[in-house]
């Protein structure tokens, strides 16, 4: 068993690192932290404040509203004198 449990773990990091690039959610930190851990940080840099979606300028903070977003964690309005989305933390996230 342990020489299952070694294969098992090898071929992981092997398909892992096989995977490098620029699309890979295990390379990038927004994706590869836990998802409750997201939602604080997100908490902590915006409070309950709209955020002009477009202007985000970091790629973490894309990326981190991408997964909030997927994940229903996010409210989100459009006005309809711009195609501009804003959003915000859902208060039950």
């Amino acid at each position: 068993m342990g020489r299952m449990k070694d294969l098992g773990q090898k071929q992981r990091s092997t398909t892992v690192s096989n995977m490098r690039g620029v699309d890979n959610p295990n390379t990038r930190e927004a994706y590869a932290i836990p998802l409750s851990r997201l939602v604080d940080m997100w908490r902590i840099k915006f409070e309950d404040t709209w955020i002009d979606v477009s202007e985000l300028e970091e790629e973490f903070w894309m990326d981190a509203s991408a997964r909030l977003h997927r994940n229903n964690l996010m409210e989100e309005i459009e006005f309809r004198e711009s195609n501009t989305p804003w959003a915000r933390l859902r208060e039950d996230a």
